[in-house]
């Protein structure tokens, strides 16, 4: 298993504990084989625990299987090996932050804590969040701020040399424009009257007799966006059923025919789904295109620094196995738990 590039300066801990609800499932088993080895790695002469390393896998796997991915024999052997490497780089990398006196700013780290705070309930509601991922906030903050330092670094020693032309950025443009199309796109509104996945027939003619009262209503010259706000089941009734645009594909099937059939300020026949019943307003419509060079020329200039920026990272960090010590003894017992 190839982690995304990324993951060769951070472990992506911060949005691995807004995902890892399922953390303890993989936890007391897989831990004790990985605990037999104390030290997996040493750089520089600072350790990397088995202990650290586990969780960092536990972590992963949570997160992978809250996708539906669970990772198990082979997969698991490889992605403890590319947690171990990854964990290796990332100490590299700071031994040579504090080698070049790179400093981090304390209010950023606290600013990001905050932030991540900002999307839980509650502080007892967070801490028990991070501790079920293995985490008290102290160690949080540490992982924070050991990011923030090779950030740093690679801003300093690799970004900082690194930039794309106008005539670069044009020259990816020409050659990859399918990633710049945008799809045709409607605007719409919508009433649902819902009815329930196992409704039977009494239910649903209730349902159906209820939207065509509303559409009565409609016809009678009453305004959509109010008997959204009314009648319709819909979350979107509280911005009188605006959906906002969508392209196609989007919706269900039924809906997404009668939405982009639509002209702009026409109004839908009854159209069943398995939501239940809705009436359709589209609002607007917009043909499909090319976004134009000038459009998109700085995301496509940032694309091109990033790949940049890894493709120099990793004779980089090559050159810093040269320059520090480094152990690895990851045991074989422990590589198919």
């Amino acid at each position: 298993m190839r982690l995304p590039l990324i993951s060769k300066l951070v472990i992506l801990i911060v949005a691995i504990v807004l995902s890892a609800a399922a953390g303890a499932a993989y936890g007391a088993e897989d831990q004790e084989a990985a605990m037999d080895a104390q030290t997996v790695a040493v750089v520089n002469d600072v350790e990397i625990t088995a202990q650290e390393l586990e969780q960092k896998i536990q972590l992963m796997r949570s997160r992978y299987a809250n996708m539906g991915m669970p990772i198990q024999g082979e997969q698991l052997a490889r992605l403890r090996e590319s947690i171990l490497n990854n964990l290796i780089e990332k100490q590299l990398l700071i031994e040579e932050s504090k080698a070049q006196g790179i400093n981090v700013d304390e209010s950023k780290i606290q600013k990001q804590l905050d932030e991540l705070k900002g999307q839980f309930e509650s502080q007892d509601v967070f801490e028990k969040k991070i501790a079920s991922s293995g985490y008290s906030e102290d160690e949080l903050k540490t992982e924070m701020r050991e990011n923030l330092l090779i950030r740093n670094l690679i801003e300093e020693k690799i970004e900082s040399g690194i930039s794309v032309s106008d005539k670069q950025a044009r020259k990816y443009y020409n050659e990859n424009q399918e990633e710049y199309k945008v799809p045709e796109q409607v605007r719409a509104r919508h009433i649902l009257i819902q009815t329930e996945p196992d409704a039977g027939e009494t239910q649903k003619a209730e349902a159906k007799e209820k939207i065509q009262e509303v559409e009565k209503k409609l016809q009678s010259g009453q305004d959509f966006s109010e008997l959204a706000k009314q009648y319709s089941d819909c979350q979107s009734s509280e911005k009188g059923g605006d959906l906002g645009y969508f392209g196609r594909g989007q919706m269900v099937e039924s809906f997404d025919e009668a939405a982009f059939a639509l002209e702009p300020g026409e109004v839908s026949d009854i159209v069943e789904s398995r939501f239940g019943y809705h009436l359709i307003k589209s609002e607007d419509k917009k043909p499909g295109e090319t976004k134009s060079f000038d459009e998109v020329k700085e995301s496509v200039r940032e694309k091109l620094r990033q790949e940049k920026i890894m493709q120099d990272l990793e004779p980089y960090i090559e050159s810093l196995k040269r320059k520090y010590p480094v152990e690895k003894n990851l045991p074989e017992a422990s590589a198919g738990n």
